[in-house]
């Protein structure tokens, strides 16, 4: 077996530990030499048709990322071409992230970084706790999982949303149509859009969704900027509809400096940063390793891309 393995993201260290983990596979980083590799492994701006129609044997592509919206996913699935994700990569910090965020906004935290500038000590109220309040969490995968199991720590309900049927304990709740979203969305203190861009996503939380959320409800976005109307959400923060928006994405990448949104009250920008970590590369390493070990046994893949 042959291994395309796209080696900008990874270290050297972490490159040498997976080919020493696979004597019996080949592997190669030099992408011209590769085009008879039966896998690759890559980062999304590789899995596009006009790279992927060179590689006349491939049978098998993993992602070393947890979004596939910028691969071209029905070119790849029509060839019968498994594809695979970084699924359990990221969860963690992005996890810890959606925490920040909150509590940017429940404790104050920017209006007393800006105090300390001045030297100025005044209290400002706090209105708002996490502490028995409700969890909608979009996109119960990976990431809304392990944000879940936080939000149990800090004692709040937690309602999930996935559009495949599952079961998992964390939630209290846990819906698959429509009529569970909008539930969701209604009852919720804090909304956390972590769920795959695709066509069925896009703009998935518009004017109708926003309206729906309490006047109290903060919006986290850490799955892609298009799965929100972005317009609508400067609206609906400018007219006080929802308390406000933590976003570590936007539409687009990078926000423009004139953009609107960097005027919209009440809103809280990270540049698409939720996923940084130390241990990046080791849990993306991992990850790959063992989905390599379950392609060569021809066991089932628990992070295959379904559209």
């Amino acid at each position: 077996m042959k291994i395309w393995l796209d080696p900008w993201t990874l270290k050297t260290s972490h490159i040498d530990d997976m080919v020493s983990s696979f004597p019996e596979i080949s592997f190669s980083t030099v992408l011209e030499e590769s085009y008879d590799a039966d896998a690759i492994i890559c980062m999304p701006g590789y899995a596009k048709k006009h790279y992927l129609e060179k590689f006349n044997q491939l049978k098998w592509i993993q992602l070393m990322t947890a979004g596939y919206d910028a691969c071209d996913v029905s070119y790849i699935l029509d060839r019968d071409i498994l594809l695979t994700y970084a699924k359990d990569v990221f969860s963690i910090q992005i996890a810890e992230d959606v925490f920040s965020k909150i509590l940017y906004f429940n404790r104050n935290i920017g209006i007393y970084h800006e105090q300390m500038k001045t030297k100025s000590w005044q209290h400002t109220p706090v209105r708002y706790e996490i502490a028995h309040a409700t969890f909608g969490i979009i996109g119960a995968g990976s990431i809304g999982t392990e944000v879940a199991t936080r939000a149990k720590a800090f004692l709040a309900k937690t309602i999930g949303y996935k559009r495949t049927p599952t079961h998992h304990i964390v939630y209290d709740e846990l819906y698959h149509d429509r009529k569970g979203l909008e539930h969701l969305l209604k009852v919720s203190d804090y909304v956390i859009v972590a769920i795959p861009l695709n066509e069925q996503t896009r703009h998935m939380i518009g004017k109708t969704e926003l309206s729906l959320m309490k006047p109290s409800a903060l919006l986290i976005n850490v799955a892609r900027g298009d799965v929100i109307d972005q317009d609508a959400l400067i609206d609906a923060l400018n007219h006080q509809i929802i308390r406000g928006a933590g976003l570590d994405v936007t539409s687009p990448e990078p926000l423009p400096q004139d953009h609107p949104l960097w005027q919209t009250p009440h809103v809280y920008i990270t540049p698409h940063n939720s996923s940084a970590s130390p241990y990046i590369h080791q849990r993306l390493v991992n990850e790959i390793k063992e989905s390599i070990q379950r392609y060569l046994k021809s066991q089932p893949c628990d992070n295959l891309v379904k559209v």
